[in-house]
């Protein structure tokens, strides 16, 4: 009796042409300071507080490659393999140093407003605040979009920290942001969405 011939086929629907979810190239990052869950999104959506100009060339988003440890036996076979999450690189550069940014990143010091001054060589009064350089930790979330506007990532709970880089001979002044992804009370650190028909 002949034998059939084995084929390998592919469910329906998974080939690699029907898998072009991309996040091709960051375009918008908003920020909100509350963490969203799926029914807080689902709910009202969310209103975000900030969109942060980020620089183009300055962004890397890894969320950690898994740290593996195989165990091996006196063969040489691998018996077992045991994983852990890797640390996160996530980190961009936000643009401004807009009051709105300055307040995010750093620390304003009360009474310590100046307006109405004159520089020295330049026409015009300035006014602005005064802020302490100590590291501020700022929490809440990140929404990104990507610039075919058919993806969007949603870090549902990060802790940030931006130092201020006034002087870069390639950019102007700059606060370089770390963000360390974590759960929301869902369990859950990220949400991918694609938009759909």
């Amino acid at each position: 009796m002949a034998e059939t011939a084995k084929k390998i086929t592919v469910q329906s629907g998974k080939e690699a042409a029907n898998l072009q979810t991309l996040f091709a190239k960051m375009k918008n990052v908003y920020y909100n300071s509350d963490p969203i869950t799926a029914n807080s999104l689902n709910a009202t959506g969310v209103e975000c507080e900030l969109e942060l100009p980020v620089l183009e060339d300055g962004v890397t988003l890894n969320t950690g490659e898994p740290d593996v440890t195989e165990i091996k036996l006196t063969t040489g076979a691998i018996w077992v393999s045991r994983a852990n999450k890797g640390d996160s690189d996530i980190s961009f550069q936000v643009a401004s140093i807009d009051g709105a940014i300055n307040d995010l990143f750093l620390t304003k010091k009360a009474a310590a407003s100046v307006s109405g001054i004159t520089v020295a060589g330049l026409d015009g009064n300035f006014a602005g605040d005064s802020y302490s350089l100590d590291v501020n930790k700022v929490t809440g979330s990140l929404i990104m979009t990507d610039d075919n506007k058919q993806t969007v990532l949603i870090l549902t709970n990060v802790e940030m920290y931006g130092g201020l880089v006034a002087g870069d001979s390639d950019n102007p002044a700059y606060f370089n942001v770390t963000v360390t992804p974590k759960d929301n009370t869902d369990g859950a650190a990220i949400m991918i969405l694609h938009k759909t028909a």
